[in-house]
Order: structure tokens, then C-alpha cells, then sequence
């Protein structure tokens, strides 16, 4: 079981990062990894699914997701449906001064090839969630 968790505090109100974050049309621009989201439902809506396409470890990588919690201003979750690597992702945002903590937290249990690199999966993801958290922070803090 891998469990990552990373905050960033972003000089920016909670209803601004949250509508940013919340918005698949933004998540190219500031998730490295990703290289498209295809949504099959409407946004925003516990129960709609979307198609993820990341790049990671050098491979494409499809997966289906869920949205399974959306409170506005305070909580967005996900998890794989189908896809290469089972995982549930939950961003979290509080207030924080004049700004925002966004913290993502993800939890997931690698398969095959994936079990078998658990430890670098993780130190990727890791690495990846920290450098997507400063790309978003310089996104939103430069607007």
C-alpha cells in the first residue's frame, strides 16, 4: 500500500484554488504528468467519470476515474475505476491566513510490474505531487 500525502499553501482565497483545481480543463497545466483528461460526465458531480491519459515512468497510462466527493471550497476526491494502477486521490483546501493550504493525499495498492516497483512509484509520486504543487502555486499566485 503506498499512502503520499503533500500540502502547498498558495497566497491565493480558497474559492479561487478550489474553482482552478476543480476544473479538468486546467489540469494539463499545472498536474506535469498529465497529458489529458477526458470527461464523461458533468464536472463537478459525485458519480461522473472521466478518462485520465498520464505519462508515467516513460508509459502511457489510461485510467477511469470516479469523482466521489466534490464539496465546493473544501473537498475534492477521486478513484480508478479501471486503469494499471488502483488508486484514490482527495485534495483538500483550508484557509490559511489570507490564503490556501491545498493538501492531496494519495493512496493506492500497485499491481504487477507496479507491486514489484512499489518503492520508486512511490518516490515518483512523491516527487510529482511536490512539483505539481509549487507549478500550481506559481500558476495562481502570478495571475
Amino acid at each position: 500500500m503506498i499512502q503520499v500525502q503533500k500540502s502547498v499553501l498558495i497566497n491565493k482565497p480558497v474559492a479561487e484554488v478550489f474553482e482552478f483545481v476543480a476544473n479538468s480543463d486546467n489540469t494539463t497545466k499545472w498536474q506535469g504528468g498529465v497529458e489529458a483528461i477526458i470527461p464523461e460526465g458533468p464536472p463537478g458531480v459525485v458519480g461522473s467519470q472521466y478518462t485520465e491519459v498520464r505519462r508515467f515512468m516513460g508509459q502511457e497510462m489510461k485510467s477511469r476515474l470516479e469523482i466521489t466527493a466534490f464539496d465546493q471550497n473544501a473537498r475534492w476526491a477521486a478513484k480508478v475505476i479501471s486503469g494499471p494502477v488502483p488508486y484514490e486521490v482527495t485534495a483538500t483546501f483550508e484557509p490559511s491566513g489570507a490564503g490556501t493550504q491545498m493538501t492531496t493525499r494519495v493512496e493506492g495498492e500497485p499491481k504487477g510490474f507496479f507491486k514489484i516497483a512499489e518503492g520508486m512509484l512511490k518516490s515518483q509520486l512523491e516527487k510529482s505531487l511536490e512539483e505539481d504543487g509549487d507549478r500550481l502555486k506559481g500558476i495562481l499566485e502570478a495571475a
